[in-house]
């Protein structure tokens, strides 16, 4: 999956970023993960659009108009949108279709440190939803109005978010000390997995794919 990530760094033109998309779409319905990945995708193409709006409104390389749209700042918020939806997409698509027992023990070869990160990052996100929606239904309470246009809901947001950040640092400090407390250290052996004769044929597959892209990517 990293070769493929870094693959998606070097393509600089929409056509090709878009196809890549089109193809890992097509993968995802192979495997019977288009509908949850498309839930997943969403507000990514609601932050993709704000950004291609957003550069073509303003960004300081527009030289030609159509309207009020900068036509060299929408080519570029298209291709950073679609380079963001291409990496998200990979990545969930690697999520969806691998348990999560196994992406640790991955990441636990690698460094023992970080498939302990990534575990209990991943175990605090549903407690950070659950007090997301604690935190909106107190403040709904204490007369919090979320409006109607962007910038009432972005002002609601940041009411609602600046008690959960705080939170999670405070969980994240205790979560620190248990472990310290428990005697947890780094000081381990790097677990040693032996590459296979498929381990092998998807590594050079991944090479090759990346030498593609690099290719299609200039």
């Amino acid at each position: 999956m990293m070769l493929v990530l870094l693959s998606i760094l070097f393509l600089h033109t929409w056509s090709v970023l878009l196809i890549f998309i089109l193809l890992s779409l097509l993968i995802a319905t192979y495997l019977g993960l288009l509908i949850p990945l498309l839930k997943r995708l969403l507000p990514i193409l609601y932050l993709g659009t704000f950004m291609i709006l957003l550069h073509a409104l303003v960004n300081p390389h527009n030289q030609h108009f159509i309207s009020i749209f900068g036509v060299e700042g929408f080519n570029y918020g298209l291709i950073t949108a679609l380079r963001l939806l291409a990496i998200v997409t990979v990545t969930q698509i690697f999520m969806l279709s691998n348990p999560l027992r196994t992406i640790i023990s991955a990441l636990s070869w690698i460094h023992p440190d970080l498939g302990i990160v990534l575990g209990l990052v991943l175990s605090i996100l549903p407690v950070m939803r659950e007090q997301m929606e604690v935190t909106l239904n107190v403040q709904r309470a204490r007369g919090l109005r979320i409006g109607k246009y962007p910038w009432q809901r972005m002002q609601a947001f940041l009411v609602v978010m600046i008690p959960i950040i705080i939170k999670s640092l405070i969980r994240a400090q205790i979560m620190a000390q248990l472990l310290h407390v428990r005697g947890y250290n780094s000081k381990r052996e790097k677990r040693r997995i032996d590459w296979n004769y498929t381990d092998k044929l998807v590594i050079a597959c991944g090479l090759c794919f990346l030498l593609i892209l690099v290719g299609f990517g200039r």
